[in-house]
């Protein structure tokens, strides 16, 4: 039972978060529980259900138990969800004593009055197994209730080492999800691991599991499935209202049979025709592939026919003339409130680099939401995600929420149902930057000069800052004086 802190494994980085987000914890002393829990049922919790491991500590002294009647302890003790659980989710509740000597006062009281047959919790049944099986461990009793999705757990205390070692019954916490698909040989030593004096073998068996797992991977198919035939399966349930509306006016008005009778066989060959496009996307799409083989392409979320991305890449779609023609101009707006640290000459010396002779490369982000209803839309002020620290927000997307024509050119290619050459368009509109637009290329010099995020890329690979790499072209020296 080892004493060292579990606080990161890749099951538990933010990025896992969001394909576990129905597997989840609060309140732990660490990460290792819900890495476990993670690793262990990620194929065996049915879709739309989840599990929760929650520790709540009982802030009574024992003096205060003992003057108390059992009805105010259990109230005290026992929490409304465990009371009323939810019925698609799935708990192991862990209620430890904050106080020392609490403990054995509460479980002296827990044992005599809750479980099956008593007054209290009389849906759950106390699990003699397990209170002997950890008995040289710690103080415990454990409560299972009769739909096998909930455990209950209350200890004396909750030192770091227990919290690890009861990892090793979480099968036996769980018994529904477990009941039909019991633990493999792997799956066993991981749980044992958990009892172990160093925390070695854990992290190594825990980091293998997630090896196995692709999680960006497995982010976009959680996210995509089904999204190419989200427009069509609105559609779909359009018909089959159109055609029960058909069928009773039908039956109302003979008069007009023919005509709804045409209508309603049109309707079926519609919807039969809906259902095939549906079938055919039941694997992955050529759209999922797409996002899975472009690295610059990160999903955030998806809400029906709407999807909302990031897009990655380098400041490389831009008039060189236009460039060429505004860059001298030291009183133009290209040099518009630069950092006060910065003259212009190093200003344009920089933007030459970049857009000149190509020294470095400035790396751009943006984000949009790609409706298939409407349109492409720029989501301007955008807080982007930690994979995009490294990339300088495109301020034509970020401060104005301008794509010019780029949005009706997704419009032609959503009417082709070409999905891939749609958010082609929103990748093509992060990489441009337009030199004759004054508002923007202003704004977007003032930005750039003050700017922190190590967005200038060298051809090593190596970045650097904007003022960074304004010292690397000028020797290692800023001039304060502006000209």
């Amino acid at each position: 039972m080892f004493n060292k802190a579990i606080h990161s494994t890749t099951l538990t980085t933010e990025t896992a978060e969001r394909l576990f987000s129905n597997i989840a914890a609060s309140n732990v002393p660490d990460i290792s529980f819900l890495a476990t829990l993670r690793a262990l049922l990620r194929k065996r919790l049915p879709h739309g259900e989840t599990v929760k491991l929650t520790v709540r500590p009982l802030h009574m002294l024992r003096s205060e138990i003992e003057v108390s009647s059992v009805q105010s302890c259990m109230s005290a003790f026992i929490p409304d969800g465990v009371k009323y659980p939810a019925p698609s989710c799935h708990s192991i509740l862990i209620i430890c004593t904050a106080y020392p000597d609490a403990g054995e006062k509460m479980l002296e009281i827990v044992r005599a009055n809750a479980g099956v047959g008593k007054r209290y919790m009389s849906g759950y049944t106390l699990r003699e197994d397990l209170r002997v099986f950890y008995a040289r461990k710690l103080k415990a009793l454990f409560f299972t209730d009769d739909t096998g999705r909930n455990t209950v757990i209350f200890t004396d205390k909750l030192e770091l080492k227990d919290f690890h070692a009861l990892q090793m019954m979480v099968s036996k916490y769980l018994p529904l999800l477990f009941a039909d698909d019991p633990l493999t040989e792997m799956e066993t030593i991981l749980l044992k691991s958990t009892g172990n004096k160093s925390a070695v073998e854990y992290e190594t068996l825990i980091e293998d599991f997630a090896k196995d797992l692709d999680i960006r991977a497995e982010i976009i198919r959680a996210k995509l499935f089904g999204f190419e035939t989200a427009f069509e399966r609105t559609r779909l349930d359009e018909i089959r209202s159109e055609i029960t509306h058909c069928q009773n006016e039908y039956d109302s008005y003979i008069s007009i049979l023919q005509d709804l009778a045409s209508k309603m066989q049109e309707r079926k060959y519609t919807l039969a025709g809906l259902e095939c496009s549906i079938n055919e996307h039941s694997e992955d799409s050529e759209l999922m592939e797409y996002f899975m083989c472009n690295k610059n392409l990160t999903i955030i979320n998806v809400v029906g026919p709407a999807l909302e991305f990031v897009v990655h890449g380098y400041a490389d779609m831009y008039d060189q003339d236009a460039f060429d023609k505004y860059v001298i101009n030291h009183n133009g707006y290209m040099y518009y409130l630069l950092n006060s640290a910065v003259t212009k000459p190093q200003m344009e010396k920089l933007y030459r680099s970049i857009f000149g002779d190509g020294r470095y490369r400035l790396r751009l982000c943006a984000a949009y939401t790609a409706d298939m209803r409407s349109s492409l839309k720029a989501c301007a002020h955008y807080c982007f995600p930690p994979e995009s620290n490294t990339y300088f927000p495109n301020p034509h997307i970020q401060q104005f929420g301008c794509i010019g024509s780029y949005a009706g050119r997704f419009q032609e290619y959503m009417r082709k149902r070409d999905y891939v050459g749609a958010i082609d368009q929103a990748i093509v509109s992060a990489r441009n930057l337009n030199f004759y637009d004054s508002s923007v290329i202003g704004r977007f010099a003032h930005d750039l000069s003050c700017s922190g995020i190590k967005c200038i890329e060298k051809s090593d690979g190596s970045l650097l800052t904007p003022l960074e790499a304004i010292k690397e072209l000028n020797g290692g020296a800023v001039c304060q004086d502006q000209s």
